[in-house]
């Protein structure tokens, strides 16, 4: 999962498909939306990949 598209990325996290939400605050602390990534042909092999397509996880190396 990730920002939303127009947003500053802060990158992906991979998300237990059973994940809880804390009830410790109901303050907006501005932190960040969860949206589910999108495979996209063109940035991705297609196929295997599907346009569109939701992606279960990414696995991210820095090559620099």
């Amino acid at each position: 999962m990730g920002e939303h598209h127009g947003h500053q990325g802060k990158g992906y996290v991979c998300m237990d498909k059973n994940a809880e939400a804390l009830h410790s605050s109901f303050g907006d602390l501005n932190g960040a939306l969860f949206y589910n990534v999108e495979g996209r042909c063109g940035t991705l092999t297609c196929p295997p990949y599907i346009e569109g397509a939701e992606l279960a996880c990414v696995v991210c190396s820095n090559t620099t």
